[in-house]
């Protein structure tokens, strides 16, 4: 029991980290792309609303349809099976309510004006994760892009805003 309890603290201290990684990419994308003639930065509006999803990123990881089977899933306690059935439905709960996951906002907001924002917050989250686990989301995209269905537009501006925080480095 004392292992269990230990392993939600490690997944809570988990998503804490990922949170606070999400609010310093969103710093960084916009300390390194001020300037530049960035939409997300000049329009109130998409900056406000990237701003309040940077706010409230990932935070159905707490919810009752996420947080166990999250835990359970990347934190196992000893001798503890995974549940492939309760992560895929966490993994689907957590897409449909998290619009920066590609998979949810080129279905749902894909032709909307602002769609931008959503881009921006996917990059954070990619930023964020590479914190994490040492890589950038440019070695993100490049390495999982046969598996990301993006249209052309999202993609021009995801290697814009990479070209600003993670450029290429030439020899």
């Amino acid at each position: 029991m004392l292992e269990r309890i230990q392993k939600f603290r490690e997944y809570l201290d988990y998503v804490e980290r990922h949170y606070l990684n999400v609010q310093k990419a969103w710093l960084e994308i916009k300390l390194q792309c001020n300037g530049k003639g960035f939409r997300f930065l000049d329009d109130d509006f998409v900056y406000h609303s990237i701003a309040a999803g940077v706010k409230a990123h990932d935070l159905s990881k707490l919810s009752a349809q996420e947080f166990t089977q999250y835990r359970q899933w990347f934190f196992p306690s000893e001798g503890e099976e995974k549940d492939k059935a309760a992560f895929d439905s966490a993994w689907e709960h957590h897409k449909a309510n998290n619009d920066h996951h590609w998979q949810t906002w080129t279905k749902k907001y894909e032709n909307h004006p602002y769609a931008d924002a959503f881009v921006v917050e996917m990059v954070v989250d990619w930023m964020a994760m590479g914190y994490e686990f040492g890589d950038t989301p440019r070695q993100y995209y490049e390495n999982n892009k046969d598996k990301i269905d993006l249209p052309q537009w999202a993609i021009d501006l995801m290697y814009d805003i990479f070209d600003c925080v993670c450029p290429v480095e030439s020899n």
